[in-house]
């Protein structure tokens, strides 16, 4: 219970700062200060919504465990790297997955830790691509290596499906 407590505490912090940068981006004219402002706002709709998953999960499992019963899943069983993410039953093969590269109309999908995640639409993946690497693959070593405790960047890509 005071996990949850604190949870909602910071999800209400979150709130009141992206209010407090809303209001400061209408205020300013400076353009670098509104950009600033900006990505503070989309890093706390991240966190906020990373953690509105982590308390859904936990609702569902404390609705379950009152009723007796395990919760009704349509998807996979979440994953060992983040066990709060429930995976869609869709598999892809290495060679599956290398067919969505986000050339020629086609999706623009990665690999983390067993899990594809669709980028297609993510800035950080513009042209199909971040920092050199291409959409279409696993990038499980290279996120970890990069992005060591920041699951919460994987939290705002839409899941497709998981890597056999």
């Amino acid at each position: 219970m005071q996990n949850i407590r604190m949870l909602q505490q910071q999800v209400n912090s979150l709130i009141t700062q992206a209010r407090h940068d809303i209001y400061s981006i209408s205020a300013t004219s400076d353009p670098t200060a509104k950009q600033v402002k900006l990505q503070r706002i989309w890093d706390a709709l991240t966190s906020i919504q990373f953690l509105n998953d982590l308390l859904a999960a936990h609702a569902a499992s404390s609705n379950a465990a009152a009723n007796d019963r395990p919760p009704i899943n349509t998807m996979a069983s979440p994953t060992a790297a983040n066990p709060a993410v429930a995976v869609p039953n869709q598999t892809f093969t290495i060679q599956d997955l290398a067919n969505y590269d986000g050339k020629n109309g086609r999706p623009a999908y990665v690999a983390v830790s067993g899990v594809v995640y669709d980028v297609t639409n993510n800035r950080a993946w513009a042209a199909a691509t971040h920092f050199g690497l291409v959409s279409g693959r696993d990038y499980s070593q290279e996120f970890a290596s990069c992005h060591a405790g920041q699951q919460s960047i994987l939290a705002t890509l839409p899941v497709v499906g998981r890597l056999i």
